[in-house]
C-alpha cells in the first residue's frame, strides 16, 4: 500500500509480541490484543484492548480477514465511532452452519463492504447469507509478489537436483497443507497412473498436516514410495516450484483464491487444478491451464500425463499466458490499487453520511 495516501497497522487477536513478524520487519506497527495459544469463548478483553487502539489512533477504516476478527472488529468499531468496517472472506462454506447464518445476518448490519477473494466465493456469500444485496459485496482478489517468484536464478535441472531427483525426470508437486479438503488421495491415486504412462515421473509433497501419514500408507499400498517425496514444511517455495514440471492442486473443496497456483505461474509452471472455488477463474483451461472435476483421479492423471508429453514450444507458450495474466491481474502492487480504491470508497461514503446526518440535526 501506498504509505503516502494510508497509515496501517496490523492488530492480531492473539500471539506473542516477542515472535518473529514480517510485518513488523517491514516497518509496520504490529499489536496483539492477547497472549492466549487459542481463542476459545469470546474475551472481553480483546473486545476493550481492539477498542482502546481503534480510539488512540483514530482508525477511519477496520479491515477484518476472518469471521472471529469480524465479530470483534465490528462490536468494537461501533464502541469507538470508527467509520467503515469491512469483512474479508477468504473461502467456500463460510456460512455453512444455521449459527452462522443467524450470525451474519446481525454481523452484516454493521458492515460497510464485504470482500471475497473470487466471483466464485462471492457468490457463495451470497447464496448462503439472508437479506444480503450483491452491491455490499465485491471482489479483490488474491495477490502475489510477482518479481520475487519471476526472479528465481535457479535453473530446473539444478532445481531438481537439489532435491536428488534427475535432470530429466518428470516432476510433479503440490505444496499444501495435508488436510480433508486438499485432495491428496486422489492426487496419489492419479500419480499411481502416470508412472504407468511416464517412467521418469516423479512426485514431491510439500507440507504438514493431520492427514499426511494416511497419505504416507496410501503411498506405500500403491507401490509408489520410491518416487514419491515428502519434504515436510519448507521456506524455500520458490526453488521447490522451480524443480517442477507441472504443478497441480487435487482440491476437493474450500478453496478461495488459492496463491500458491499464482506462484506456480509466476515461476513458470504448467498448472493444473480441480473446478473449485476461484481455480477455474484462475487457469482458463487450457489457455494458461488446466482445469479438471474434484475427486476425479482418472481425469488428473490424463492431464498429468498430457503436459508430459505436450512439446516444449507449446508449455513455454503456455507459461508466458500465464505470466502475462498474474502480473497484469493480480500482482501486489495491481491488486494494492484496488484495495486502496475501496479504503477510498469507502471513507468518502462515510464522510457524506456524516454531513447528511448533520444537516439533517
Amino acid at each position: 500500500m501506498d504509505k503516502k495516501r494510508f497509515n496501517i497497522l496490523f492488530v492480531f487477536l492473539r500471539g506473542d509480541a516477542g515472535q518473529s513478524n514480517l510485518l513488523k520487519e517491514a516497518g509496520y506497527p504490529v499489536m496483539y490484543l492477547s497472549s492466549a495459544k487459542k481463542l476459545g469463548a469470546f474475551r472481553f478483553s480483546v473486545l476493550a484492548g481492539l477498542v482502546r487502539i481503534l480510539k488512540e489512533h483514530r482508525v477511519d477504516v477496520l479491515h477484518c480477514h476472518a469471521h472471529k476478527a469480524t465479530v470483534y472488529g465490528a462490536m468494537a468499531a461501533a464502541l469507538a465511532g470508527t467509520p467503515a468496517v469491512l469483512a474479508h472472506v477468504h473461502g467456500l462454506g463460510r456460512s455453512r452452519n444455521l449459527r452462522r447464518k443467524l450470525t451474519n445476518l446481525l454481523l452484516f448490519k454493521k458492515i460497510q463492504r464485504i470482500i471475497c477473494v473470487a466471483d466464485s466465493v462471492k457468490t457463495d456469500v451470497l447464496t448462503s447469507n439472508w437479506c444480503l444485496t450483491a452491491e455490499k459485496v465485491a471482489v479483490l482478489e488474491n495477490s502475489v509478489d510477482y518479481d520475487r517468484f519471476a526472479g528465481v536464478l535457479l535453473s530446473k535441472a539444478d532445481a531438481k537436483q537439489r532435491l536428488g531427483l534427475p535432470s530429466d525426470a518428470f516432476v510433479s508437486g503440490t505444496i499444501a497443507r495435508f488436510g480433508p479438503f486438499k485432495g491428496h488421495s486422489f492426487l496419489i491415486s492419479a500419480f499411481k497412473k502416470v508412472k504407468g504412462k511416464v517412467q521418469s515421473a516423479q512426485l514431491i509433497l510439500v507440507g504438514e498436516g493431520p492427514f499426511k501419514q494416511d497419505i504416507q500408507q496410501q503411498v506405500a499400498a500403491a507401490g509408489v514410495a520410491g518416487s514419491v517425496h515428502f519434504l515436510g514444511q519448507r521456506d524455500d517455495v520458490p526453488e521447490l516450484l522451480r524443480a517442477m514440471d507441472v504443478f497441480v492442486l487435487p482440491s476437493i473443496g474450500s478453496e478461495g483464491m488459492p496463491r500458491v497456483l499464482l506462484e506456480a505461474m509466476v515461476v513458470g509452471v504448467p498448472c493444473i487444478g480441480t473446478s473449485v472455488g476461484g481455480t477455474p477463474e484462475l487457469l482458463c483451461n487450457r489457455d494458461i491451464g488446466y482445469v479438471v472435476p474434484p475427486r476425479d483421479a482418472d481425469a488428473l492423471a490424463e492431464a498429468m500425463i498430457t503436459v508430459a508429453n505436450t512439446p516444449e514450444q507449446e508449455v513455454k507458450g503456455l507459461i508466458e499466458r500465464a505470466r502475462v495474466r498474474i502480473r497484469t491481474r493480480f500482482s501486489h502492487d495491481v491488486v494494492a490499487k484496488k484495495l486502496g480504491s475501496i479504503y477510498e470508497a469507502e471513507t468518502d461514503h462515510c464522510r457524506k453520511r456524516d454531513r447528511r446526518l448533520i444537516s439533517g440535526a
